[in-house]
């Protein structure tokens, strides 16, 4: 029994540790949000401001066009997101469900996608997107990002795990492949198609280098390229104003986060390996 509960206040010491290691730099972009701009440039470095400027936050959102940049984000973001679920859903259902030849060849071969670095398809993806004119568009920031190898493996093992019977059941009622994929797979799926929304919205809101190669102007800058304006200011970097532009870029990911992490942990908990 001793043994046991020094173990256990072991694991909570580790996890404390760990969390706190994640959690204070956001500590420290919070606090350096609030402060002077002279006390982000003292030493040795306080952790406290000397006084609260939470006006910081107001001067940073108009400094840069932080309105724009949050409306391209919400476009392109949601945009990603719903198009991906739709063609993640409906590839993840004819993996899980139909039998055609050679099904299993083809989607190791759609996961392999997963395996070729963003790097490797950039210039082509470009070289592309500039012959049909697209850059400096939302289509650019979108259409490369139409389909997913991840959510539909996600996807897919969540369709496996439902039990046959169902659809026996529906195949009874006479319903199609895209009644049962709509009334069947989709509710009992739910937290695997939530997990795969939060992370794709997550993985594309702090998406930096592609919005950064296909788009010139600044009205069709996101919001972590917003951030470039204040480390190109001609006064100098204003680190308190950075900081406070850091939060209007994170705090979105972390509000839907709390708002979907019941969901999320249940996605995870279900979705197997099965098949």
């Amino acid at each position: 029994m001793i043994r046991r509960r020094i173990g256990s206040v072991a694991v909570h010491l580790v996890v404390v540790v760990v969390a706190a290691a994640f959690f204070l730099p956001f500590l420290w972009m919070l606090l350096t949000a609030v402060k002077p701009a002279q006390d982000t440039f003292t030493y040795p470095p306080t952790w406290l401001p000397s006084t609260w400027r939470f006006e910081n936050f107001l001067e940073a959102w108009r400094k840069a066009p932080f309105a724009r940049f949050f409306l391209n984000s919400v476009v392109v973001v949601s945009s990603i997101t719903s198009i991906q679920l739709v063609t993640a859903s409906l590839a993840a259902y004819a993996f899980a469900r139909l039998r055609f030849p050679g099904k299993h060849l083809l989607f190791m071969a759609y996961l392999s996608i997963m395996m070729v670095p963003s790097q490797v398809t950039l210039i082509p993806n470009f070289i592309t997107l500039k012959h049909l004119g697209m850059l400096d568009t939302y289509w650019a920031l979108i259409v490369p990002f139409a389909a997913t190898g991840f959510g539909t493996f996600l996807i897919r093992q969540s369709f496996l795990s439902i039990p046959q019977e169902l659809f026996d059941a529906a195949t009874v009622d006479g319903a199609g492949h895209l009644r049962m994929l709509w009334q069947v797979c989709i509710p009992l799926a739910m937290p695997a198609l939530v997990t795969f929304g939060l992370l794709t919205t997550m993985w594309n809101w702090n998406e930096l280098f592609w919005p950064l190669i296909v788009t010139n102007s600044l009205e069709m800058r996101t919001m972590p390229l917003g951030l470039a304006v204040f480390t190109h200011s001609e006064q100098g970097t204003s680190w308190n104003l950075l900081m406070a532009g850091g939060i209007f870029t994170a705090m979105p990911i972390v509000l839907l986060f709390l708002a979907a992490q019941r969901y999320y942990v249940q996605g995870i908990a279900r979705v197997g390996i099965k098949g």
